[in-house]
């Protein structure tokens, strides 16, 4: 039994330690419309999103903006991180990173998260195939 519960640990670490982790960048300056399409797109794909600071340095009113989305948007994962920014060298959004944990890729623009996965798929420092980007519908 215990070797049987040891394969299936290796298996799945072998799995996550494989395993792309895949980021949105966005920011409140963005038109709400493309704002609620991409966090949409996310809640569906159960992306994470990264927003940079608070809106208008507030954390009251980004509190206030972020309850209204996720009201809309079930499952909302909308983060504030600024140090992924950094790490990922994002200066404008929307920004879509897929990352190894050594290599990181990195498309902009208002794109589907698919759309961008598919452009970024087998060019990148990342081996991310377009069977990667099938998995994830």
């Amino acid at each position: 039994m215990r070797t049987i519960a040891t394969l299936i640990a290796v298996f799945f670490l072998k799995s996550v330690c494989a395993a792309h982790a895949i980021s949105v960048f966005v920011s409140f300056s963005m038109p709400d419309k493309f704002l609620e399409e991409t966090l949409r797109e996310c809640s569906q794909l159960s992306i994470p999103a990264y927003l940079n600071g608070l809106y208008r340095d507030s954390m009251g009113e980004t509190a206030l903006k972020v309850m209204a989305l996720s009201k809309r948007i079930p499952n909302l994962n909308l983060n504030i991180d600024p140090t992924k920014f950094e790490r990922f060298d994002i200066h404008q959004v929307p920004a879509l990173v897929v990352d190894d944990g050594k290599n990181f890729d990195v498309i902009y623009g208002h794109l589907t998260i698919q759309e961008g996965l598919t452009r970024m798929a087998g060019r990148g420092q990342v081996y991310f195939t377009s069977k990667d980007v099938r998995r994830l519908r």
